[in-house]
């Protein structure tokens, strides 16, 4: 899947530059490239979305891993305790 949201991005930069570029230089089937150029843009949003999501996906397992570990040292210390 990160290959896919890799190759989401970098076709967005490419129909967006493409768009730009027919922008500037007034081509004929400028209403295409812009077209293709909003296209690009959604994908590259699509892309960061997924790599903002995956990295938020991976703090929530590292802080749900330290808090087992927390959890599991501090029950058995409270177990030693009551004795």
């Amino acid at each position: 899947m990160k290959k896919i949201a890799v190759i989401l991005v970098i076709a967005g930069v490419i129909l967006a530059i493409l768009a730009q570029y027919a922008y500037i230089n007034d081509w004929i089937w400028f209403k295409v490239f812009h077209t293709l150029g909003f296209i690009g843009y959604i994908f590259i949003i699509s892309g960061l979305a997924y790599f903002s999501l995956w990295l938020i996906h991976q703090f929530s397992r590292d802080e749900r891993n330290r808090m087992k570990r927390y959890q599991h040292r501090h029950s058995g210390e409270e177990a030693n305790t009551a004795q």
